[in-house]
């Protein structure tokens, strides 16, 4: 039996059976499993054929472009409406989710669809919600998400239906399907096994799936586990509260930035909605750029949320019946009880209002930073029967401004918690390395620590300049050091040059401390660098100077837009899709809440502290992926102020085991590259070098190990880049590395060095990378591509030194590559292992690869000289080795291709592991060969090897 079938495919239908799925041969119609589909609708609704026919219909004729999968998706999670036959609506569930024990939970394995054989598909009355791709140990998880992505092309009709991807190898890896984009991100999920439950998979589908659009491109929302867990603490506590059957009312969820807490807010929302009919939600935040942000998300996901634009709107919001049902998003600001208490006081004469509610529910966006003044009293007397759960990334521990307080209990401080070190390991954020640099302008602690204040954060946006206007007298030090035009001409400097020689292809963001400074720096950056290539985001007031106001005015004129937000909607996408800009220059925008994975490096000029410096250096911690791999090593920041000398005053309120990985300066990121490149250098029994035997050595050893090379010479490459001008310590290990991974690429794939380059959207840069640590001309010229013929054997031959053997055993080994001949493939693996074993003299193994050569070379021409393709011509030496009377090789050719013929139209992929399929090509074959050489060849014997040899050649061109 194959592997993968008993590692993968075998092992995971248990899991499978033990998870609640029943196993059957389902037969589908089309896609559809029409018969069991039928049934089911037929158990969990009141419902006839004709209306049933109805259903089909619907589904059937929905297209398979994003309309029609988005009209599926809600089918799945809502039902079908049709007209009965008195003309009223009717809605028929798909799958009832309230009593899931009557729904149809069937697992299938090897299901045909056509053109393409899943392992295992799961059916939910006969829908397929999921396809499994199972492949052995020793595989990577990328070769079964792959193959998904091409089933999506083969059967597009099947993936209108099919709602997560799931491939099995080294792990189990989930994806949203997405027909129409080529790469998807990829999760995996704690406990491994779990999220293909029953209960919690139609869960997810449920109430955590969605279609999204944002930036023009339609993308599938899928839950992250911590997402799941959190969203499901929330909704089963603000239920329980809200039917009476439990007290408590409140939950702290602790996540670290970048962890998507946004989805998480809305994926609690809605759960709750569904199950509680029809609430009011409110999403609390404290600033005008997280609510907008906030809002379009909802925009994205296509929900409606109703924005809270004035006192007076709340005011509407509070006083409409007992209170209006549905979303809304408001500041926090707006609850001022001087505004409000006139309708607190009236509502407490009510005996019924939005006062009195239990299923009313607030979900407070950075809880650590206004739920401890005025406006948060105000907000939970005038919802005093409302539950309140608070996320944050940074909780605060202080005497009177205490998260874990205000939103837990003595016993469960938080809900649930993930952050930095979970969050690094599971890939959902990479490290942030930080490095000084300060100016010879230094600023004295005193004044540091007064700029460092955060007493404004309560403070409405449209009141804090007023404010910071009687603050000026003791900050005026400091902002002339900062907005000094000598000094931000220096460090911009340093950042032009910075950001070219060491970030590029990446994006960098300035954090100025003023408006006027951001204008400072855009002007100096544009002498350094194209204009194009930086932006400012940031806010304008009236009062502005004129200088402030032409810029806004030319921003407006320069993207076409008329409102300042849609500038800066636009600059942010391009920021994340397009070329340019390069660099951000901000000084509070975008410092929270901001999600762009390109940005990697951040050049902080401005002094913050505590839970805003965590959240500000943060915005460089999303990983980069492309392909399935993450190409950022980690985020950068370059210190100009001296903050990092305070960080650990950030960590004073998090216990030792939290915080450990938030910020490792460049000396850490040093110790972590010493400990990978020992690591890397233990793969190998002998001491790896530039010279040409021992890469040759090296390069058999990575046959064997290529998968755990690679991963870790990536990884180093990273971070080697990552330390910028101080490399010296490693470049020569670094080097040699990277010559031994692109000589193996060259030499044992028979591809040139820079084709893997290619698949990389940085590909001039990581090319130029690349050229500058080795000589890629050289690694073509040392290991060219080489055919095995008459000059290249005579070459080898003439040859007096050791090189002779590596040189015909690498031309001997990509041969095999692609060989249908297994005599050959085990004898030279033979030859490989006794030679890493020392097994035999290497002169002995010579003469036995040279006759392999000799062999293969012959062949080539006899393959020529007929016209064949291996596949071909390995079954013309099947037939002829078995022959018994002469037949001309022209003849055996035409009848060959006359079988061929026959056979191949009834092929498609993976049809070897199809029992009736193995027969019905042994039928034909055994037919052909009685009706041509009956008599001149055993017809059984030779019916079975040829069989056996298309099993193994169709094996090993699609599995690899």
């Amino acid at each position: 039996m194959r592997r993968e079938k008993i590692q993968s495919e075998d092992y995971l239908s248990k899991i499978l059976e033990l998870f609640g799925w029943e196993y059957k041969s389902l037969k589908p119609d089309d896609v559809l499993a029409i018969e069991e589909f039928r049934n089911s609708l037929k158990r969990i609704n009141d419902v006839s054929d004709e209306e049933i026919d109805e259903v089909i219909n619907y589904l059937t004729t929905r297209s398979f472009d994003a309309e029609g999968c988005i009209q599926i998706l809600e089918a799945i999670k809502r039902g079908v409406t049709i007209k009965d036959k008195e003309g009223n609506l009717k809605t028929i569930k798909v799958i009832d989710f309230s009593n899931l024990k009557d729904n149809s939970l069937v697992y299938a394995r090897q299901v045909d669809y056509g053109s393409i054989i899943p392992d295992i598909t799961l059916f939910v009355n006969g829908i397929p919600i999921a396809i499994i791709e199972c492949k052995r140990m020793a595989k990577s998880w990328k070769e079964g998400y792959e193959q998904i992505k091409r089933y999506e092309r083969d059967v597009p009709e099947l993936f209108k239906y099919v709602q997560v991807g799931f491939s099995f190898a080294d792990r189990l890896v989930y994806f949203p399907v997405v027909r129409w984009l080529e790469s998807v991100p990829v999760y995996e999920w704690k406990p491994e096994f779990e999220i293909l439950k029953t209960e919690t998979l139609l869960d997810i589908i449920r109430h955590y799936t969605y279609y999204r659009e944002r930036d023009g491109e339609i993308a599938k929302v899928l839950p992250r586990y911590m997402q799941y867990r959190a969203a499901n603490a929330i909704a089963d506590r603000a239920v329980k509260y809200a039917k009476g059957i439990e007290d408590r009312n409140k939950g702290l969820v602790w996540h670290w930035q970048g962890t998507g807490k946004t989805l998480t807010m809305i994926f609690a929302a809605e759960k709750i909605r569904d199950l509680l009919g029809n609430p009011t939600i409110f999403f609390i935040v404290d600033r005008v750029e997280l609510q907008n942000q906030l809002s379009d998300e909802f925009k994205n996901l296509k929900i409606h949320a109703e924005i809270i634009g004035s006192i007076d709107h709340l005011r509407r919001v509070l006083s409409h019946a007992d209170g209006k049902r549905g979303y809304f998003i408001t500041l926090v600001h707006k609850f001022r009880e001087e505004e409000l208490t006139d309708l607190r006081k009236e509502m407490e004469r009510q005996n019924w209002s939005i006062m009195k509610r239990k299923d009313v529910i607030c979900l407070i966006d950075e809880g650590h930073r206004t739920q401890y003044g005025e406006l948060a009293a105000s907000m939970r007397s005038l919802l005093r029967n409302a539950s309140f759960f608070a996320f944050t990334g940074t909780p605060i521990a202080k005497k009177g401004r205490d998260t874990y307080a205000v939103f837990g209990y003595p016993d469960e401080p938080y809900i649930d918690k993930y952050f930095i070190v979970d969050s690094i390991q599971d890939g959902f954020t990479v490290k942030i390395a930080y490095q000084s640099r300060l100016d010879e302008v230094h600023l004295d602690r005193e004044n540091l620590e007064v700029f460092l204040s955060s007493k404004l954060e309560e403070i409405p946006e449209e009141y804090r300049e007023r404010v910071e206007e009687d603050l000026k007298r003791r900050l005026n030090r400091i902002k002339v050091i900062l907005e000094d035009e000598k000094r931000i001409e220096r460090i911009a400097r340093d950042i032009a040059s910075h950001y070219i020689k060491n970030v590029k292809p990446f994006k960098a963001m300035v954090v100025g401390v003023s408006r006027k400074a951001c204008l400072s720096y855009k002007k100096v950056l544009d002498k350094f660098l194209k204009p194009h290539e930086t932006e400012i985001v940031m806010t304008f007031s009236q009062n502005d100077s004129k200088q402030m106001l032409d810029y806004m005015q030319e921003q407006m004129k320069k993207y076409g837009k008329n409102e300042l937000k849609q500038v800066h909607e636009e600059i942010i996408m391009r920021f994340r899709r397009a070329e340019n800009p390069k660099i951000l220059i901000v000084t509070d925008m975008l410092l929270t809440g901001f999600d762009a994975p390109i940005l990697q490096t951040m050049y902080l000029d401005k002094p913050l502290k505590e839970h805003r410096l965590l959240q500000a250096i943060a915005r460089t911690n999303r990983p980069f992926m492309k392909e399935g791999e993450n190409l950022k090593g980690a985020g950068l920041i370059i210190d100009y102020v001296g903050v990092f000398k305070h960080l650990k005053r950030a960590f004073e309120m998090y216990e030792e085991e939290d915080i450990r990985g938030a910020a490792y300066n460049l000396n850490e990121i040093k110790e972590e590259l010493r400990m990978k490149i020992d690591e890397i250098f233990s793969l190998f029994e002998f001491p790896l070098s530039h010279d040409r035997e021992t890469m040759d050595r090296a390069i058999l050893v990575l046959d064997e190990k290529i998968d755990e090379f690679r991963k870790l010479y990536f990884e180093i490459r990273n971070l080697y880049r990552l330390l910028l001008e101080d490399r010296v310590e490693f470049k020569e290990k670094f080097d040699l590395l990277t010559e031994l991974y692109y000589a193996y690429l060259q030499r044992n794939n028979g591809l040139d060095a820079e084709i893997e380059q290619k698949k990389d959207q940085f590909y001039r840069e990581a090319l130029k990378f690349i050229h500058e640590t080795i000589d890629v001309g050289r690694i073509k010229k040392d290991y060219p591509a080489v055919v095995i013929d008459d000059e290249f054997i005579k070459k080898i031959a003439e040859r007096r030194d050791g090189r002779k053997f590596y040189d015909l055993l690498f031309a001997v080994k990509s041969y095999t590559r692609d060989a249908a001949d297994e005599t050959i493939v085990e004898r030279v693996n033979r030859i490989v292992r006794e030679w890493n074993e020392r097994a035999k003299d290497i002169e002995e193994l010579y003469n036995e690869l040279k006759d392999i050569a000799e062999r293969i070379n012959e062949e080539r021409k006899e393959k020529e000289r007929l016209g064949l393709s291996e596949k071909e011509y390995r079954i013309f030496r099947l037939l002829k080795g078995h022959l018994i009377a002469e037949i001309d090789d022209v003849k055996i050719v035409s009848l060959l291709r006359e079988m061929m013929s026959e056979i191949e139209g009834m092929l498609f992929p993976r049809w070897y592991e199809k029992g009736e399929m193995v027969n019905e090509v042994s039928r034909k074959v055994l037919l052909f060969l009685i009706r041509n050489f009956k008599d001149k060849l055993d017809v059984q014997r030779v019916r079975d090897d040829i069989v056996r040899f298309m099993i193994i050649y169709a094996e090993r061109h699609e599995n690899g």
